[in-house]
């Protein structure tokens, strides 16, 4: 591939993978919980992230073209998807904030939010999850992807090639986010702290499934 599609791809992966969206902060969400989780999920949304390249390089986007109700779908369960993560974040947030307050200042309250521990299983996951259902994503790879892939070239090959760049960039964008998150888990674990953590991360999903169901409609 020529340079000019490669560094223009490039160009628009980095704007979308800067853009704060539910892939961050779910990141971000299982990184406090324990950093090695939040490498899961990152790791999770990189197989969902090729598995976008893989369709667009098969010509699923044509097929999208003549069946819009298939993307419509895709947002609608990538919407719920996001609201039932983000509900059932801010449920187990508030259940912890009155559960904190009804015991004892101990040191076991002060690490309750953070030893309700996710698996790396579960945390890959979310990630996977949270890509393969992602809209922005889909649109970035079904549409925004072959008009960088010059004439001639191989469609699947090209797009494996700028899904690479995609996901190695995202990838080390998450694991800053991750070293972040690691360096400041002493103060995260304040329970006062942790759980109004909780309750803003997971708001900020819920809405942002609020949003795309609501796109979906529209």
């Amino acid at each position: 591939m020529p340079l000019s599609s490669l560094l223009g791809f490039a160009g628009v992966a980095l704007v979308v993978v800067l853009a704060p969206g539910p892939d961050t902060f779910l990141a971000l969400r299982y990184a406090l919980n324990r950093p090695r989780n939040g490498v899961a999920a990152a790791l999770g949304m990189m197989v969902s992230i090729m598995g976008w390249a893989i369709l667009a390089g098969v010509g699923v986007a044509a097929l999208l073209l003549k069946y819009p109700a298939i993307h419509q779908g895709i947002a609608i369960v990538g919407g719920a998807y996001l609201l039932y993560l983000g509900l059932g974040s801010l449920i187990k947030a508030q259940f912890l904030a009155r559960s904190t307050a009804a015991t004892a200042r101990t040191t076991t309250r002060n690490i309750a939010l953070t030893e309700a521990k996710f698996t790396l299983a579960q945390s890959l996951r979310a990630g996977a999850l949270s890509a393969a259902l992602n809209p922005k994503l889909g649109l970035l790879f079904l549409a925004l992807m072959p008009p960088f892939i010059p004439a001639g070239s191989p469609m699947l090959g090209s797009a494996l090639i700028l899904g690479g760049i995609f996901a190695a960039m995202g990838f080390s964008y998450m694991m800053i986010l991750v070293a972040i998150a690691a360096r400041a888990m002493a103060w995260f674990k304040s329970p006062t702290v942790g759980i109004w953590l909780e309750r803003v991360s997971s708001g900020a999903l819920a809405i942002m499934g609020a949003a795309v169901l609501i796109g979906a409609f529209i």
